[in-house]
């Protein structure tokens, strides 16, 4: 499908770029650099999510002009790390809209739901499959996107930590060192900066981790009262659910975090387990180590004693 992608990229006058709701920095960087890429060849490109960009990645050139849903009509669209249509959210309406549509990502549990679809779950990230489809194109990665696309590999396996990075993995990030990336930035903004709120939600949410199964599974939780006495934003809890791995014999985690009308859940797991199947029964999806699901019309408790259970089975 990578020249039926390239044809249809460039055969487009007007191209729409959809990332995934809640946005991280893979769907995003990934769409910022190729929006980079297609205006330097005289494109119309905008990129679309239906929730905000987080305030941590705009030291990344691009990513403030990320717009809401509108009306306007595209010659082609393009989902970027979107796994199912439904994770478009709002954004599924310019999607479907557009005269064509195409879809890049990497998740394992995706299903194509564009005529031209380039789907690598073997890949760690899709800022990778972003990068070698420039290579096999013969695209120029400017500086800027180059950046944009490391920060998405970094962040979706871990600052290259994950079981899903391969030699492939590297390969891409050198070529974006090449281009003008730099790893000192992205590890400062990324890895070593944090908020208060961010500091204090840590603290709350490993003082009331739960250990069950003689410490294979650990339960954290974040709820409304922790969000308001904290004055905390849903920002401040990202990359908690990562710690309860680091305790020793923790094979499978979960965090729960309570919003309106809703619980969020976030898994992460050690090999050979499988969370994206656990995610998968309440509706999510991801990747076999890094998967999550929502709880909608669930209280706290209730989606709390649900995912025990899963998780339970999990590691039995």
């Amino acid at each position: 499908m990578i020249a039926e992608l390239k044809g249809a990229l460039e055969a487009a006058a007007s191209i729409a770029l959809v990332c995934h709701v809640s946005p991280d920095m893979d769907t995003l960087g990934s769409a910022a650099a190729l929006r980079m890429i297609l205006q330097s060849m005289g494109k119309r490109v905008n990129i679309y999510d239906q929730d905000a960009v987080s305030e941590r990645f705009l030291f990344l050139e691009g990513l403030k002009d990320v717009r809401l849903p509108d009306d306007e009509v595209y010659d082609l669209c393009v989902s970027i790390d979107v796994s199912d249509r439904e994770r478009m959210g709002s954004a599924a309406a310019v999607f479907d809209r557009a005269r064509s549509r195409a879809m890049i990502d990497h998740h394992m549990t995706t299903q194509p739901f564009a005529p031209i679809h380039v789907v690598r779950p073997q890949a760690a990230a899709t800022a990778q499959i972003v990068t070698e489809l420039c290579a096999q194109c013969g695209w120029s990665i400017p500086r800027a996107a180059a950046m944009c696309l490391l920060a998405g590999v970094s962040t979706d396996t871990g600052n290259f930590s994950f079981a899903s990075v391969t030699g492939e993995t590297f390969r891409a990030a050198g070529a974006l060192v090449d281009c003008g990336a730099k790893t000192s930035v992205i590890t400062e903004n990324l890895y070593h900066t944090s908020t208060e709120g961010h500091i204090r939600m840590l603290g709350r949410v490993l003082n009331g981790l739960r250990l069950k199964a003689d410490g294979r599974v650990a339960l954290m939780r974040v709820t409304r009262e922790d969000m308001q006495e904290l004055r905390a934003t849903q920002e401040d809890t990202d990359g908690i659910i990562n710690f309860a791995l680091e305790i020793k014999g923790v094979r499978a985690a979960a965090l729960l975090s309570q919003r309106e009308g809703f619980v969020k859940c976030s898994l992460r797991a050690r090999e050979p387990l499988d969370v994206a199947a656990v995610a998968a029964r309440f509706g999510g999806g991801g990747h076999i180590l890094a998967a999550g699901c929502s709880f909608y019309g669930k209280t706290m408790e209730e989606a709390e004693a649900e995912m025990e259970n899963a998780l339970m089975e999990l590691v039995r």
